[in-house]
């Protein structure tokens, strides 16, 4: 039996009830279909559900939106894709249908607290371990690479808004330490006492991600957004003494999130173990992830042995075997493939007056 350290119950307005209960439904079922791995171990459980969104998804566009994709595309390493958003609105719709219903069954029940709380932390984990796992690829230098000689040949105007973005961020490594370093701090979120502080970082850090994927046309624009949003909820409480705090200037005490509480100690017990195990789960997760991606970049990105850019001079070769337009060779990953570039490009040195 679970029971709350307050004195009374407390009496929600209707509208704060029917807001919950949709937003209990559609941020539970995101966080389920939208998942990406963010669970520790959540990959091996979720099978039934993606087959099963997977039937529902193009049955649903077809029959009842009248609106035909290919089929064979689903969520991949982008979100940016009919499934997913279609997939968006079936949530969206359930959660909308499941919010009357529940609203018609349960119309006398006072408040929510208990599943507020779960709630909350549902969503405070998905945050902080979304973008811990975000901070830590940049901190090991594994998401944005340096510019390869590839790029460093290609016209500015041959580059895509995501191609330009990932360039211009992956050639430092200091810059990805520091905003890598940034989103690690969400994991302030762990600690339900720091909520507020870490929500407050996360509100900042989902800004900047959302930014880039929106203005760049980085195709992960529905994860970044859930993110904000997400991180804004966890405020909606502290909304009046945060403006207090920051706007009128008076002193104020955030309290932390009330936490139900367990009328047994061995279910205590047992509640610290499985948020441990999940933390150490996650940490390995983390640890292995890492090791495996930086051991593929590096045998991806071995260099050739003829490692660089080569000018191709033609001049007195006694037969044309190589083409006429053929100007610059590259040599740069060891996996027999070469760049030929038919064009050359010649710097001039600009004078001033």
């Amino acid at each position: 039996m679970l029971i709350l350290n307050e004195n009374g119950p407390e009496r929600w307005p209707a509208f704060r009830k029917l807001g919950f209960r949709f937003s209990f439904i559609f941020i539970l079922s995101f966080i389920l279909v939208f998942n990406n791995g963010t669970y520790p171990l959540y990959g091996y459980i979720s099978s039934p559900l993606n087959h099963f969104m997977q039937k529902l998804t193009p049955w649903f566009a077809e029959n009842i939106l009248g609106y035909s994709y290919d089929h064979s595309i689903f969520i991949n390493g982008s979100g940016d894709t009919s499934y997913a958003w279609i997939s968006l609105l079936i949530l969206f719709l359930l959660a909308l249908v499941g919010a009357a219903l529940w609203s018609i069954l349960d119309r006398k029940r006072a408040n929510y607290r208990i599943l507020f709380y779960w709630l909350t932390t549902a969503i405070r984990y998905y945050v902080a371990f979304m973008l811990i796992n975000y901070g830590l690829i940049k901190v090991f230098y594994m998401q944005m690479q340096p510019p390869r000689l590839t790029q460093l040949l290609q016209p500015l105007g041959e580059y895509s808004p995501m191609g330009l973005a990932w360039t211009y961020i992956g050639y430092s490594q200091g810059y990805n330490i520091l905003i890598g370093s940034i989103e690690i701090l969400s994991g302030l979120l762990l600690f339900r006492k720091m909520m507020v502080l870490g929500a407050l970082i996360t509100v900042a850090t989902s800004i900047n991600i959302m930014a880039v994927n929106y203005f760049y046309d980085v195709p992960v624009k529905m994860v970044s957004t859930a993110l904000l949003l997400f991180s804004i909820f966890l405020l909606l409480p502290y909304l009046k003494a945060l403006c207090e705090i920051f706007i009128s200037g008076k002193p104020v005490q955030l309290l932390p999130i009330q936490q139900p509480l367990f009328n047994k100690s061995w279910k205590r017990k047992s509640l610290f173990i499985i948020k441990l195990a999940v933390l150490l789960l996650f940490i390995v997760q983390q640890g292995m992830g890492i090791l495996s991606t930086k051991k593929m970049i590096a045998e991806y990105l071995t260099k050739s042995p003829l490692y660089g850019i080569y000018r191709i001079d033609q001049a007195g070769t006694p037969r044309k075997t190589i083409p006429e337009n053929w100007r610059l060779i590259v040599f740069e990953i060891d996996n027999n493939k070469v760049l030929i570039r038919n064009t050359d490009y010649s710097p001039q040195r600009e004078r001033c007056n």
